[in-house]
């Protein structure tokens, strides 16, 4: 067997092994190769791509820094390829350039953690869901002075995105091991409010300073508002962002904030404990490359947030 990075030759082959694993509908001319990401493929004796994955390295936040982590993705194989070590391989050749780069941990999102196991990744972070009735976020807001809810702009195209940006780094600096997000990252933000029905919200302080953001869909058909994203940089910034959901009390009845930290004040401060439902929920599975980062020296930090899909 032989591994290396596929390049744009490689697409068809690419197409091929994940069409099978994956189980969608492959056809020639209407691919294009990724431009964000590596990949990288293990080739049988006889020239087949056997199985291959993708990955990008992003920078993770730590100790006030960023250390490099290798975010994978799309793992594949041919069904009639499988049990023949090709993924081992390929998790092998990521080890090796793992200790050529420099990364600092690998990040993936398991379909079963046995597996992933065996290559050194271990589920380890979760982040609370909290479904809260609108009447609870209606009494919470009811009791906030109008002066002090602020205000919020609307995130749309590539206006504010310095300010967003900003928010979002700062916050992700108070949380070990979150991805920070640059210019080329964007696409994880809402940025299309009118077109896809996804909105994205900086609050704004009454001096006029942006200290928050959140994101989140609505769906009519459930009564519920989704936040995907509920970022307060300050106790004010918090206060604030939970008043505006209440704008959705005509035509929701729920709203469930879906990435909290474990430790989040969200419930202490709405308060109706009976009236909410908590569930956690695992977020990817990762393997420590360095030393100096570990499960250990997490445990006096809270969890990270907002692993970007890959």
């Amino acid at each position: 067997m032989t591994v290396r990075t596929l390049t744009p030759g490689d697409l068809d082959a690419h197409c091929r092994v994940s069409s099978s694993a994956f189980i969608w509908e492959y056809k020639p001319g209407e691919e294009t190769f990724p431009d964000d990401a590596t990949l990288l493929g293990c080739f049988g004796d006889d020239g087949e791509l056997m199985a291959d994955l993708e990955y990008a390295v992003r920078q993770a936040t730590w100790e006030g820094g960023a250390v490099p982590c290798v975010c994978i993705g799309g793992v594949a194989s041919m069904p009639h390829r499988r049990h023949g070590g090709a993924v081992r391989r390929l998790f092998e050749e990521l080890e090796r350039r793992a200790q050529a780069e420099g990364w600092a941990l690998g990040a993936l999102y398991p379909f079963a953690d046995s597996y992933y196991r065996k290559f050194g990744y271990e589920r380890r972070f979760h982040s609370l869901r909290l479904t809260v009735p609108m009447r609870v976020v209606e009494a919470y807001a009811a009791g906030v002075p109008r002066e002090a809810m602020g205000s919020v702009a609307l995130y749309e195209g590539k206006e504010l995105t310095d300010e967003l940006l900003r928010v979002y780094n700062t916050f992700c600096v108070r949380h070990p091991l979150m991805l920070r997000r640059e210019e080329a990252h964007l696409k994880w933000f809402f940025s299309k409010p009118f077109e896809k029905c996804e909105y994205c919200y900086l609050w704004q302080s009454p001096a006029g300073v942006f200290e928050g953001y959140l994101q989140y869909k609505v769906d009519r058909s459930t009564g519920k508002v989704y936040v995907d994203e509920f970022c307060p940089l300050t106790d004010a910034a918090m206060q604030g962002m939970l008043c505006f959901l209440r704008v959705y009390a005509s035509k929701t009845d729920t709203v469930v904030l879906a990435q909290l930290p474990p430790d989040s004040p969200v419930p202490a401060l709405l308060g109706e404990y009976s009236a909410m439902r908590a569930e956690l929920s695992f977020g990817p599975a990762l393997r420590f490359y360095d030393s100096r980062i570990s499960p250990e020296a997490l445990r006096s930090g809270p969890p990270p947030q907002f692993w970007d899909g890959f």
